[in-house]
């Protein structure tokens, strides 16, 4: 027998000793009750409030004052909502979505996302196409390869099926059913993918596929739109051919299936159907197996697809403008993602409003730093802004989400904590927009977003950016800016920064300066000086060494001096004098590079790796003449390219043993080598006097001496000259694509006279000098003959008589004779 006791409490405990059980460990009770019974008697609530037994400060009676907080339903994709007092939670497990009301999809929309978030083995994935969308995730295999993922979906007709008596009027109907996803989920991943293909093969036995070459096909399959197709594997789309009429291979030359000879033979038509959208295959439709001894049978491969559209999907805006695009209609959630690149400080991304403004939302890069999210949903203009340690306007792609539920609004830029505006409870807000969704800055043009743009998707839905291409409005294809069309590209190697609505060039990784990399720095050595720029003051260590040799090249290994199997050199220089040794790599080993010029004026190159000296004549020509000598020269292991003014490349394969590395290079020598310990005897034998002339534009790898020197950028820059060492161009080499025009350089500033050094003057200036210091001897020369003709015969007013030109007498008689004349004439006015 059971026995209830005299009290009962509805609601929780009180707090006394007897019920600390009570109250610790069962929480209260919040909401409604109604038809009390004890022991099968009712519970009079007047007579309990009458008595006063209870606590009354939080309970109402006569009423239910609780909120349905679970209708309608604020949950997303089965979400299961449960409530308390004043709150709702969604409840997301085994859903395949997260966040407060399971909006968000917790798996990647394609094999190209997980590849390019670092899965690279191959595999089953569960991938969602729509990510927030109303389609559900489902499972595929994922073939990663290096360069792309294929996607494979397997279905119901892998294997060969069997078809007879069927015809036109009653064909048989396969219907194709893939594993693990309903027709409109595998719709959606053709639709993304950036290639499909299936196979596709009929086997016949006097039976006719398509009937050709002009009669109604028997057989045909249908497709993605519910559209039926008379084309078959192999062949292009709606050409109504099959495989063996493209290859020219078909049984009977006269028809384009080889089936459709209708032989009382096997034959069988088969191959890719490549045409993405098309794809992919829903059924197949058979209808010549009636016949006596008609039969036919047909497989089909697994949908295939690899690259993922939405992901690429990508323009850049090059002029203040902007596109419209069908009004954004959320509902209570929305979720907008993309990403961005840029070198502006400001600009908005995308807004959408409706009529009267009173709901809205916007994304704009508001600084340098910070992205903020603006909207007004029914309760004023609020915003939500995300600042970034990092610059964000470094031209490099940066992935913005912004999120707006009932709950809270939310910002998320890359990898950054996001930032979260919660809202209070019982919040609702209306996302109702009317007018088209904007992106750019149609109605903020004074902050225009200039940059690209990739990936756009509302709520899960990709927005086809690239189809609102317009040239003249300045939105393009792919990333590419000014720099693409540049009427002046940067010059000598310089990197392209690409503003959009304009470019500039950074010259930092060049020898060269100026606003298009195009102006030359170069330096004129007098005999005897020297110039040295210390790349190291300490060798590599081992360890350093191997942890970085099988990378790929990159500017901070050459900084480093790990990359030591690739040389790039590039320099100018012009001299009448001959041996010197014009450019020498020294390293705190044996090693070293050599590029001299003999006595003969012929140029030649030294190569020492390791124990061997490698020897390579570069020119067989004098170019000790004056002129201005570009030489370019690149290694990579064993493999030297070279290449002298404008004359053909030429490849040298050194001489193989150990590994090709130049073993910690340690100093730049121009003029003449002046490194402390032993020197090979072949370059001691160039060294002295030394260089005398000019040397221009001088690069290897990343480090560019002359620049340095000239233009420095740290307080104590690692060159160190002896001698007269003055900077001039007069090694400049005439730059193959013509020079900048004046009017063209923003930083052309006042005429610019080139020096020149005497004593390495060319020959074409002192062609010059000569004529015109002979033309202006003659014109004195005339004119002083004149004058003195003039003064000789000014005494008498007689005309003299005209000679013919056949009397005409030499010009050394007529001198003559003019003396003669003024003597006389002054001896006449001494007697007087």
């Amino acid at each position: 027998m059971v026995r209830t006791g005299d009290r009962y409490f509805f609601g929780g405990c009180p707090k006394t000793n007897n019920t600390g059980r009570c109250v610790t460990k069962l929480a209260r009770f919040h909401g409604c009750m109604q038809q009390i019974f004890i022991d099968d008697e009712p519970v009079d609530i007047d007579v309990m409030l009458q008595r006063k037994w209870g606590r009354y400060t939080e309970l109402l009676l006569g009423t239910c004052g609780i909120t349905d907080r679970c209708t309608p339903d604020p949950c997303e994709h089965e979400g299961r909502c449960i409530q308390s007092w004043n709150d709702f939670l969604c409840i997301c497990n085994n859903t395949g979505y997260k966040g407060e009301v399971c909006h968000n999809s917790v798996y990647r929309e394609s094999c190209e996302a997980y590849r390019l978030n670092g899965k690279y083995w191959s595999g089953n994935y569960t991938i969602d196409p729509d990510l927030s969308g109303p389609l559900k995730p489902f499972t595929v295999y994922c073939k990663m390869k290096l360069n792309r993922s294929w996607t494979i979906i397997e279905h119901n007709r892998l294997g060969s099926t069997r078809v007879t008596g069927s015809s036109v009027d009653r064909p048989y109907i396969g219907d194709v059913q893939y594993v693990n996803a309903s027709w409109d989920e595998v719709t959606a991943l053709a639709n993304t993918s950036l290639y499909c293909e299936q196979w596709i093969e009929f086997s016949c036995y006097k039976s006719r596929l398509l009937n050709t070459p002009h009669g109604k096909p028997y057989t045909y399959w249908i497709g993605r739109h519910n559209e039926s197709h008379d084309y078959w594997g192999g062949s292009f789309r709606e050409s109504g051919k099959c495989g063996c009429a493209i290859n020219k291979t078909c049984t009977d030359p006269k028809f384009w299936c080889n089936c459709d000879a209708d032989y009382r033979q096997w034959y069988t038509d088969k191959g890719y159907l490549t045409f993405r959208d098309h794809l992919p295959i829903r059924r197949v439709v058979i209808g010549d197996t009636n016949r006596t001894g008609s039969e036919a049978q047909f497989s089909l491969g697994p949908l295939r697809c690899y690259g993922d559209r939405s992901i690429w999907n990508t323009i850049a805006i090059t002029k203040p403008t902007y596109m419209t695009f069908p009004t954004f209609k959320p509902g209570t959630s929305a979720d907008i993602t993309f990403h961005f690149r840029t070198y502006r400080t400001s600009g908005v991304f995308l807004e959408n409003s409706d009529d009267h403004l009173r709901n809205f939302i916007r994304i704009e890069l508001n600084s340098t730093t910070s992205v903020i999210f603006i909207f007004m949903v029914g309760d004023g203009i609020r915003n939500v802004t995300l600042h970034t340690p990092k610059a964000l306007n470094d031209n490099e792609w940066h992935y913005v989400e912004a999120e707006i539920n009932v709950k809270m609004a939310r910002l998320k830029v890359d990898y950054f904590p996001p930032a979260i505006h919660k809202f209070p409870g019982q919040t609702y807000i209306t996302m109702e927009f009317t007018q088209p969704l904007l992106v750019g800055a149609a109605n903020h043009t004074l902050r225009p977003f200039l940059g690209c743009l990739r990936g756009l998707r509302l709520n899960g839905a990709p927005v086809d950016l690239e189809g609102k291409v317009d040239e003249r409005n300045g939105i393009r294809r792919n990333c590419t800016g000014a720099c693409l069309n540049a009427s002046i590209p940067c010059r000598n190697g310089g990197q392209c920064i690409d503003g959009y609505a304009s470019y500039s060039c950074d010259c930092n990784n060049t020898a060269f300066d100026g606003y298009y990399c195009h102006l030359d720095i170069g330096a004129f050595f007098e005999v005897g000086s020297w110039l040295r720029y210390d790349i190291r003051t300490e060798p590599i260590p081992d360890d350093a060494w191997w942890a970085n040799f099988w990378i790929e090249p990159h500017w901070h290994n050459f900084t480093l001096g790990y990359n030591t199997t690739t040389d790039d050199i590039e320099f100018s220089f012009s001299t009448l004098k001959a041996p010197a040794v014009l450019l020498y790599v020294s390293s705190f080993h044996k090693d070293y590079i050599a590029v001299l010029l003999k006595k003969d004026g012929t140029l030649s190159l030294r190569y020492r790796l390791g124990l061997i000296t490698h020897k390579l004549q570069l020119t067989n020509r004098n170019l000790a003449d004056g002129f201005p000598h570009f030489v370019n020269i690149t290694r990579h292991n064993y493999t030297v390219w070279t290449q002298v003014d404008y004359m053909e490349p030429w490849v040298e394969r050194l001489t193989l043993g150990e590994i090709p590395r130049f073993d910690s290079p340690k100093s730049i020598f121009l003029g003449r080598v002046m490194e402390v310990g032993d020197i090979d005897y072949d370059i001691q034998r160039h060294n002295s006097p030394g260089l005398e002339g000019c040397i221009s534009g001088v690069r290897y790898n990343i480090f560019a001496p002359l620049k340095t020197y000239f233009r420095p950028n740290m307080t104590n820059p690692p060159v160190t000259t002896q001698g007269y060492v003055v900077e001039s161009n007069c090694g400049a080499f005439p730059p193959v694509l013509g020079y900048i025009p004046w009017e063209d350089d923003p930083w052309f500033t006042e005429l610019f006279f080139e020096y020149i050094h005497d004593d390495v003057t060319p020959p074409w200036m002192t062609l010059i000098v000569t004529v015109s210091l002979t033309l202006l001897f003659l014109i004195l020369y005339g004119l002083y003959i004149y004058l003195y003709r003039y003064k000789g015969s000014y005494h008498t007013n007689e005309p003299k008589n005209l000679e013919s030109p056949s009397s005409a007498r030499p010009l050394t008689e007529t001198l003559r004779k003019e003396k003669k004349d003024l003597s006389q004439i002054q001896e006449e006015g001494t007697g007087e």
